[in-house]
């Protein structure tokens, strides 16, 4: 069997990382082991997930007009202007490396500051202003740890489906953990509530409705909460996530009139259809701005605090969120009203802690 591995992980790393190699080694191995992955730590750990974030200076461009990114591909981006109108740019190579993300608020030149090829936009982006929330999730490891989705967002609501597909808490639990990092406000959408019996009270939401946080219960098709909905995004900024085929595209047809954006049904294999392939920024005639963003699988929360758990589930005692793994949710005299809530916390307790792949554990 020829083993593969992870792109920059050596096959010293692999064998490092396994107890048996190093079960009998005497003084001279172990010490010699010991300076080898020192050396493979340091390498992997001088990828610091907080300086990744950092923006460079835009003082020296203050000079300069601002405008709102509402849609990125790759190396050209579009501008919105403060007059509303639209404006193409490309991005100055001083930015190379800087992950530019809908919402962000840039300064251009329409003039290139560098020399660009002249079949692309003339306008170019020099500069990115300070962002007052950036929402993110964790990434795949430490060379890429976070998945930046919007910036100066100031809600998060996250859409879930009633069914088709169904509902999943665990995904609401997530999002809650993003928007608190963000420093964000959270509001849980219920999409298609037409598709079950009014008698239905949603008991997965129980938890969340303990916790009194804001739930909105809505129909595309009766017009159920749409008003309401519209009246909430009056003078705000506001990302909507959920998993592909919840309805996010529906909604915002309803919120923004003549939009028309592409809507899809279910797969056979009973996930939603994707129709929305990169974030974007749209502004509503009732006044409000939505962020759109593409359907999700999951929100990673890989390399967030544990500290943000106790807000997350208030029902626990501080001992229980300090060692969730020591408890079974099917334990009966735990006497649990909610046996799920606690095996969600195990999830996100053991996320939150996932090392590096490429990093030597035993150390």
């Amino acid at each position: 069997m020829v083993r593969k591995y992870r792109l920059g992980q050596s096959r010293d790393a692999h064998d490092l990382d396994s107890p048996d190699a190093y079960a009998r080694e005497g003084k001279a191995q172990s010490k010699r082991r010991q300076q080898s992955a020192e050396r493979l730590t340091t390498e992997a750990e001088s990828h610091d997930a907080d300086s990744m974030l950092l923006l460079p200076d835009a003082s020296p461009w203050s000079h300069l007009e601002e405008a709102t990114l509402v849609c990125r591909h790759s190396q050209i981006v579009d501008l919105e202007l403060d007059d509303r109108s639209f404006l193409r740019a490309t991005l100055a190579g001083k930015l190379k490396g800087v992950k530019l993300v809908v919402g962000d608020r840039v300064r251009f030149s329409k003039v290139p500051v560098e020399a660009t090829d002249p079949d692309l936009p003339q306008s170019q982006v020099v500069a990115v202003l300070p962002r007052k929330t950036l929402l993110k999730r964790g990434g795949i490891d430490d060379r890429e740890p976070w998945q930046l989705i919007c910036a100066n967002a100031e809600e998060l609501w996250v859409c879930a489906a009633v069914v088709d597909p169904p509902l999943r808490p665990g995904l609401l639990e997530r999002a809650q953990t993003l928007a608190l990092a963000a420093g964000m406000g959270f509001r849980i959408i219920v999409t298609k509530r037409d598709r079950a019996s009014a008698k239905d009270p949603l008991p997965e939401l129980d938890p969340l409705r303990e916790q009194g946080l804001p739930i909105l219960e809505t129909s595309a098709v009766s017009g159920a909460g749409l008003t309401e909905l519209a009246d909430l995004l009056k003078g705000r900024s506001v990302v909507l996530v959920g998993h592909s085929g919840v309805g996010k595209s529906t909604l915002i047809n309803a919120l923004v009139p003549g939009l028309n954006r592409r809507t899809g049904g279910m797969s056979r294999y009973g996930t939603g259809g994707q129709t929305t392939t990169s974030a974007l920024w749209l502004q509503c005639p009732t006044g409000g701005t939505l962020i759109d963003t593409p359907g999700i699988r999951t929100l990673s929360v890989r390399g967030f605090p544990r500290t943000l758990l106790p807000t997350i589930f208030p029902e626990f005692p501080s001992d229980w969120i300090e060692d969730p793994m020591a408890l079974d949710p099917e334990d009966e005299d735990l006497d649990l009203d909610f046996p799920e809530r606690l095996q969600s916390l195990q999830r996100l307790w053991q996320e939150m802690d996932e090392r590096n792949p490429n990093q030597n554990v035993h150390r």
